[in-house]
């Protein structure tokens, strides 16, 4: 985590502050209340990174899960599919009709899309879009950077932050909020030197000693604290090799200039409390994992079977020589005879578990094709498709509009964050966006004139696959024209470009198709077409370089005369009169030619 000095400073004359004992009263209430909805999540964490034990009381024992796991398979499949699109800024203008609100515009725009790029937002994006359909939150916030000039972007983990209560999914912008998580003493003595001597003032504690940290950041200010015990009951407690009081240390407290909090918490939508998009099937992933492992159980014992020694009736069966087939030894028993029990799985249990796979795809939209299958009843490709996009289209579209309407809200702090903390300073960047491409100068102050901004995707709903097929149909049926396919298509970075370049492409057919008929007609002296071809393939200039070349050079020959006779005079390969050769100088002392009468002039006027 960045140091808080970062934040910047205000000249706040008067500031609403918070002591550190109301800031711990108010984490250990918040911990309370959202402690089902933490523990929903650390328990979807666990899933997803296969950390999930599969408790067998009746055989006494625990495995590790054995089955596929289709929740981190549709998480990141659905999440890649959210983040393959990149969405675009619109920036209005105050005033449409002067031309500098239009200038203003435009530079805020590439200057948003500069900041973009500086916190690295299409991995950001591909990030939140896991979080929100995981966690159903995802949380951003915002810091200043002196050093860039410009707004960061940074994505916070939802199991660390406690928000203020919210009011549904419009409400993106929680009056303040609380992160806790934990730092090691080593961290602490690195960035807060005398805090860490409070920490272990009184005994010698390692640089991994835990501490937690409590951030919390309001329209007023941002305080950091650290803590060696738990804050308050419910928290988690950080266990060290000895014992240890209680030390609670105000770290930094940073005055908040914007007078906004610069923190978005995007929700998922559900009917009532968040709702990941995977919490139902959690239960199912469970049993199957358990029935998979007592059935592998059950094979095991079928390779490696129980043998037992059973006596005959009114004998005491005894092993007399243990067998051993390595040696050659042979077993001797007397009174009874050995007998192998093989141990059967029950037939029902393999439909069962293909039954509780089949329900965590239903119930999470996890469809086979993200797992590179087909379902059986599929025979075509349109079909396999349409099957796909009923599945996954309308959770893509939903996640992509919850995202674009966070990064506006996002947009309008680090708008007023540059104007805060920059000011009258001019400020430089370099975009590569396909739609705002090139250098951007700007002042906060002087061009910044407004806030508002949208962002939207081209098409909310498509990955980069069935966009450009899409994108490609509308075009096709002439409802679309192709430059506005290139602004939306994924693999065009410069639309301007590409557009200049395709017509350059399609002259350059069409002079090739002009030359090819000239010199097929003999219109195009052999000696002029030589020329243009070895100037083509020996790599010396382009098409349209060459013919131009070629024009000047036939120019200049056909303007200078030659005397009577000489080979600059003859058409050579090329038929008389193509404009091949040179024309004949008139013999010395001949008078110039005169040109026609005044009375013929007079005539034809």
């Amino acid at each position: 985590m960045a140091s808080l000095v970062d934040v910047g400073c205000c000249d706040c004359d008067e500031v609403i502050v918070r002591s550190v004992q109301e800031i711990l009263a108010l984490y250990a209430s918040r911990s309370r209340a959202n402690g089902g909805a933490k523990s929903k999540m650390r328990n979807l964490r666990d899933y997803y990174n296969g950390d999930v034990i599969v408790p067998l009381p009746e055989l006494d024992s625990d495995e590790r899960s054995a089955v596929a796991n289709l929740l981190a398979q549709g998480l990141d499949q659905t999440a890649m599919r959210i983040a393959s699109t990149s969405p675009d800024i619109i920036c209005p203008a105050v005033d449409a009709k002067t031309k500098r609100a239009r200038e203003n515009a435009a530079i805020r725009r590439k200057a948003l899309f500069g900041w973009w790029e500086h916190s690295r937002m299409d991995l950001q994006i591909a990030k939140r879009a896991r979080h929100l359909i995981g966690y159903s939150t995802s949380v951003v916030q915002l810091r200043y950077n002196k050093k860039a000039g410009c707004p960061e972007w940074f994505l916070r983990d939802p199991l660390t932050a406690y928000p203020a209560k919210l009011l549904g999914v419009n409400d993106l912008k929680p009056r303040d909020v609380i992160f806790a998580y934990d730092r090691s003493l080593g961290w602490i003595r690195d960035a807060y030197p005398e805090a860490a001597r409070q920490f272990d003032s009184d005994s010698n504690l390692s640089n991994e000693t835990e501490i937690q940290m409590l951030e919390y950041v309001d329209a007023e200010e941002q305080v950091l604290i650290g803590t060696r015990s738990p804050a308050s009951v419910g928290a988690i407690n950080f266990l060290s090799s000895e014992p240890a009081k209680t030390v609670t240390v105000e770290l930094e407290r940073v005055p908040n200039p914007l007078g906004d909090t610069p923190v978005i918490y995007s929700q998922r939508i559900s009917l009532d409390g968040a709702q990941g998009q995977f919490d139902g099937i959690l239960g199912m992933y469970q049993l199957q994992a358990r029935l998979m492992a007592l059935e592998v159980i059950a094979v095991q014992k079928g390779v490696f079977p129980d043998t037992w020694l059973v006596g005959r009736q009114g004998e005491t069966p005894q092993i007399v020589n243990p067998a051993d087939g390595l040696t050659g030894e042979v077993g001797v028993i007397r009174g009874g005879d050995l007998k192998d029990m093989q141990m059967q799985p029950g037939y029902m249990t393999n439909p069962a578990i293909d039954r509780l796979e089949r329900a965590q795809r239903l119930t999470a939209g996890i469809p086979q094709e993200f797992g590179g299958e087909s379902t059986s009843n599929i025979r075509t490709g349109r079909r396999g498709e349409a099957v796909l996009s009923a599945t996954v289209d309308f959770t893509v579209q939903e996640a992509q509009r919850i995202i674009a309407r966070s990064l506006e809200e996002e947009n309008k702090i680090a708008i007023t964050m540059a104007k805060k903390f920059a000011g009258g300073r001019p400020q430089s960047f370099y975009v590569s966006n396909k739609n705002a491409k090139g250098p951007v100068d700007y002042t906060p102050n002087t061009n910044f004139d407004s806030t508002e901004n949208i962002v939207s995707y081209s098409q909310a709903g498509s990955d980069v696959n069935n966009l450009v097929i899409g994108g490609g149909q509308r075009v096709g049926m002439g409802t679309m024209s192709k430059r506005s396919f290139m602004s939306i298509d994924p693999f065009v970075d410069d639309p301007e470009f590409e557009h200049d370049t395709v017509i350059a492409e399609q002259l350059e057919q069409a002079m090739l198709s002009s030359l090819q008929k000239q010199a097929a007609e003999g219109a195009i002296p052999p000696a002029d077409l030589a020329r243009i071809m070895e100037l083509v393939k020996n790599n010396e200039m382009e098409l349209a370089e060459a013919v131009d070349t070629v024009q000047k050079e036939a120019q200049e020959r056909q303007a200078t005369p030659a005397p009577q006779g000489a080979p600059a005079t003859q058409p050579g390969l090329a038929m008389p009169g193509m404009g091949a050769e040179a024309p004949v100088a008139p013999p010395e002392g001949a008078p110039a030619p005169m040109g026609p009468p005044v009375e013929e002039l007079l005539g034809a006027l």
